[in-house]
């Protein structure tokens, strides 16, 4: 695939918003006045916002003119270099801000919380993360006489949000498309799913003795591992069933049977599957299913890209090209205010303690979450 070569990080500093005021006096020098002002040209803008990968940067050079404000919308291209961001809790309160991580090191660096307003979270497994968008599981909306709760999504950069039908289960994973959303429990034989606008959720369930455990979306198809013999599957929604297609023999499945903890992720349009081999110390083994061999086979390359799991739960990918993200790495968060860095190319795992103003102990079983701006 790709050759592994590390980047070096570059961040540009945002030019300040206060232009030079020229003195009125006749002897002033227009060729020196211009010289000197703090802004940019319009037409190198494209050029200065591939080298932001701070969101901080990036909205103090939106907010410098409105010229700047127009050409710099949130868009996923414009935010293509932007760093991966953790969503991390407050010291003695139920909300949210976003800490700036570089990968290897974690500036004190906390994004205004505009957006984060209202986005309260207490239960540590009520929060699921894809790429800039989260959604909330809420239980201080739960109506204690049917067991449903609020489910709400909400982009952080842009402050887009849409909320759903109340939700009749417990998720263990959302998946967000378009306008559709389906959500699952793990070890279970049923899935939801609905488009934003819709009055209720649908419930499809597949064959008896099939439980989902793991489920991704790759090119508009929808995969899922399959339990209990973890038999990769693709998955079609037909009003109240969940109709499975398996992929492979069954033998195909069978090497994953010592292995606990498998994860569907997807990586430039390619299926792929992330296995704790080991545990003490971890060690991750990333297969890449070929449907033309219709089986899965070992890849210890992933083209210089990079994926991230909130938990085990696929978050998103980012691409060989971003500007300071390590190649060929995975990335996962855990509870206790860490996240690791898994290397492919040799093993190595890397753990990191995100330290922030507002930290306290007691937010250590609230785990830390990946948003990618770049993601729309």
């Amino acid at each position: 695939m790709g050759t592994n070569i590390s980047p070096s990080a570059t961040t540009l500093a945002s030019p300040t918003s206060t232009p030079s005021t020229a003195s009125s006096s006749s002897s002033t020098n227009p060729a020196k006045t211009t010289s000197s002002s703090p802004y940019f040209l319009p037409e190198l803008i494209p050029s200065i916002e591939s080298r932001l990968t701070s969101l901080r940067d990036f909205f103090a050079l939106r907010a410098a003119c409105r010229t700047y404000r127009a050409l710099l919308t949130p868009s996923p291209d414009n935010l293509a270099s932007q760093d991966p961001l953790l969503l991390v809790p407050l010291n003695a309160s139920a909300s949210k801000a976003l800490l700036h991580a570089p990968l290897r090191q974690i500036p004190n660096l906390c994004h205004p919380r505009t957006h984060l307003d209202g986005l309260d979270i207490h239960d540590p497994f009520g929060l699921h993360t894809f790429g800039c968008r989260i959604a909330i599981h809420d239980p201080c909306n739960c109506n204690t006489l049917v067991g449903r709760r609020e489910l709400r999504i909400s982009h952080l950069v842009t402050g887009e949000r849409a909320r759903l039908p109340d939700h009749p289960k417990d998720i263990d994973g959302v998946i967000y498309s378009g306008d559709l959303v389906i959500t699952f429990k793990g070890f279970r034989p049923a899935l939801y799913y609905c488009r934003i606008g819709d009055l209720q959720w649908r419930e499809a369930l597949c064959d008896e003795g099939n439980l989902f455990y793991s489920l991704v979306l790759v090119k508009g198809t929808l995969y899922g591992l399959i339990y209990p013999n973890y038999h990769l599957a693709m998955v079609e929604l037909h009003n109240d069933s969940a109709q499975l297609s398996f992929l492979g023999d069954e033998w195909t499945s069978q090497f994953f049977q010592d292995y606990s903890l498998f994860s569907l992720a997807e990586c430039r349009g390619e299926l792929l599957l992330v296995v704790a081999v080991e545990h003490s110390p971890l060690v991750y083994h990333v297969f890449q299913w070929q449907s033309g061999e219709t089986e899965w086979a070992r890849i210890t390359s992933l083209g210089g890209c990079s994926l991230f799991f909130h938990r085990h739960q696929f978050a998103g990918c980012l691409g060989p090209d971003h500007p300071t993200v390590r190649r060929d790495c995975l990335y996962f968060t855990w509870f206790s205010g860490q996240w690791c860095e898994y290397c492919l190319f040799d093993g190595s795992l890397k753990k990191h303690v995100a330290d922030y103003p507002g930290r306290g102990a007691e937010e250590d079983h609230v785990p830390l979450s990946w948003v990618l701006p770049s993601i729309g």
